[in-house]
């Protein structure tokens, strides 16, 4: 069922707001598993990055003509003992509509930037808003979307919470993500 808004700027609100929580569950998803396990990592949001942590920002941003930007940084993955080296992004979206081309922007210049560095994408799959019976953004392995088809190519992973989205591939379920994650980041 659909949410009524009772304007754009309500609308634009309940996303934030949706977005936030999102990052959120994920976060602290992520770093209960590290925690349980005594995995060196830690998930830290990207929100005030620049003046909590200065020069993890700096290692993440973007050099431009006339300094740095911020990039599209939802969740960084650190060591522990190395808190200030960026080992993983993690974006997370509540859908893809018009926001996943960024992710797949800031994936490319990361991993140009940082070689090593993974990007990965998390959401709960919202489905197609345009249909009327819900239908996965992913697609399928057979019948990829567009945007399956450019996170496989660009991306280290797609982490989804939805019991109908078809896995397979780089498109998993979320569950997999932080021992994904301790694989790809220290063995």
């Amino acid at each position: 069922m659909d949410k009524e808004y009772s304007g754009i700027e309500d609308r634009q609100s309940y996303v934030s707001t949706s977005g936030k929580n999102w990052e959120i569950v994920v976060m602290d998803f992520v770093n209960d598993y590290f925690s349980k396990n005594s995995i060196p990592l830690n998930v830290i949001r990207g929100r005030g990055l620049k003046n909590k942590h200065k020069e993890l920002w700096n290692n993440l941003a973007i050099p431009v003509k006339d300094g740095k930007v911020e990039g599209d940084v939802d969740l960084v993955v650190v060591h522990t003992e190395k808190p200030h080296i960026p080992l993983a992004v993690i974006s997370c979206k509540t859908s893809l509509h018009g926001r996943f081309s960024e992710t797949l922007f800031y994936a490319v210049v990361w991993k140009q930037m940082i070689p090593k560095i993974v990007v990965v994408f998390a959401t709960p799959d919202k489905g197609r808003q345009s249909k009327k019976q819900w239908q996965s953004e992913w697609g399928t392995q057979e019948k990829p979307t567009k945007d399956r088809a450019l996170a496989e190519k660009y991306l280290d992973g797609v982490y989804i919470r939805h019991d109908s989205s078809s896995y397979g591939g780089k498109i998993k379920k979320l569950e997999e993500l932080p021992s994904d994650l301790k694989k790809m980041l220290i063995g």
